[in-house]
């Protein structure tokens, strides 16, 4: 789907809001008609109703509330407890970093001011960039390969000449020195390889 539970809802309620304060004012009823018009088209071409989202956001919760939800007895279900590592530790400061919080600013805030640095420490601003550059990079290779893992383990395309299953675990083997992607491998798909007979 294309919007997320939280900015759906805050795009409504902030037409509402604005509806309610600019009422009658002829340029203020055009935009807010536009802006709901092209929400209920975004909606229309996911072949739903604006009624249907409406009804089925109660059901949808957020990735946070989906995780530290407990079943019966205090427990929590495997898959949850695997989503939980995306919410904690390396993967939450890319959260920080496109919010601006401080613990985000940390890891970048030296390329924002790096012209207030006295001039003989910029060097060493330039040669940490290949490192964190790296270290994302990385990071995103991972979160790629874990859902060409998915989408294999559940579609089983096949492996004919392609390699696919092989170029897979050859990927997983590359990313691994990784603390984060090595993380993901052992809690999720090192089992999942196995039991959908994915390694070579």
């Amino acid at each position: 789907m294309w919007f997320r539970k939280s900015g759906f809802k805050k795009a409504l309620a902030a037409l509402d809001e604005d509806e309610q304060r600019y009422k009658g004012q002829p340029d203020w009823d055009h935009w807010i008609a536009n802006r709901r018009d092209a929400i209920d088209f975004l909606i229309r071409q996911c072949d739903l109703s604006m009624t249907a989202v409406l009804a089925q956001l109660a059901f949808w919760p957020t990735l946070g509330k989906y995780v530290s939800d407990k079943k019966p007895g205090g427990t929590t279900t495997p898959h949850q407890d695997f989503l939980k590592t995306f919410t904690l530790g390396k993967w939450r400061e890319y959260s920080a970093m496109a919010h601006g919080a401080f613990e985000g600013l940390m890891n970048v805030a030296m390329y924002y001011v790096a012209d207030s640095f006295p001039h003989e420490d910029r060097p060493r601003v330039d040669a940490a960039h290949s490192d964190i550059l790296s270290t994302h990079i990385v990071r995103a290779a991972g979160i790629l390969l874990c859902i060409v893992t998915e989408l294999q383990a559940h579609f089983r395309f096949d492996d004919d000449g392609a390699r696919i299953n092989q170029r897979i675990h050859e990927m997983w083997i590359a990313l691994m020195p990784a603390f984060e992607v090595k993380e993901l491998y052992e809690e999720r798909y090192e089992q999942l390889m196995k039991d959908r007979h994915m390694n070579p």
